[in-house]
């Protein structure tokens, strides 16, 4: 392709919004399926170790109601993000269905900042209500309340807050663009 040929946009966006619409369902079953996995494969809860706010040895040592209420509080974070992917993904596959400046997409885009924006303020309580669960056996005096933040966190946050204004932005655009076709 040289550069002298226009470029057809639409045709791009169209098709990249097909592939992300796609892999959108592949991590929307990841989300879902990484917790549940890390428990109940072998090996993968020792590979996980630094995705948890406990130690290995707490985690091995739940039984019964604790190691489910464990497993529950450590999916919050994963299904909230697979409903923003959930989200984005329908806006990707109205992006490929040539509903670009729409309302449609535009609303999920917004509901994929406000879900990463949530998913970002919940996981650190997430985490400590999991250290919480986890050492809850122990007697009084060794229980722990750990809460982990990090920079990749407040990226996130900025990142869930530039997507939510980004959406408001094309929100009023496309309304302002549909008040002056109207005058039309």
């Amino acid at each position: 392709m040289s550069f002298d040929q226009p470029v057809d946009t639409l045709k791009n966006v169209r098709t990249v919004s097909t592939l992300l619409y796609w892999v959108c369902a592949i991590a929307i079953v990841f989300e879902i399926c990484l917790v549940p996995l890390i428990w109940h494969v072998p090996g993968w809860v020792e590979a996980s170790a630094s995705l948890l706010t406990i130690s290995l040895d707490d985690l091995h040592a739940l039984t019964g109601w604790q190691k489910s209420l464990t497993m529950a509080v450590m999916m919050i974070p994963s299904l909230v993000m697979a409903y923003g992917l959930y989200h984005l993904r329908k806006m990707f596959g109205a992006f490929a269905n040539n509903a670009i400046f729409q309302p449609e997409p535009i609303r999920h885009l917004k509901a994929f900042g406000i879900a990463l924006l949530a998913q970002t303020l919940i996981k650190p309580l997430s985490g400590a209500a999991t250290s919480v669960l986890a050492t809850f056996h122990r007697p009084a005096g060794e229980r722990v309340l750990s809460i982990g933040l990090s920079d990749a966190e407040a990226s996130t946050l900025f990142l869930g807050g530039l997507i939510i204004v980004i959406a408001w932005v094309l929100g009023e655009a496309a309304r302002i663009d549909d008040e002056n076709r109207s005058f039309v």
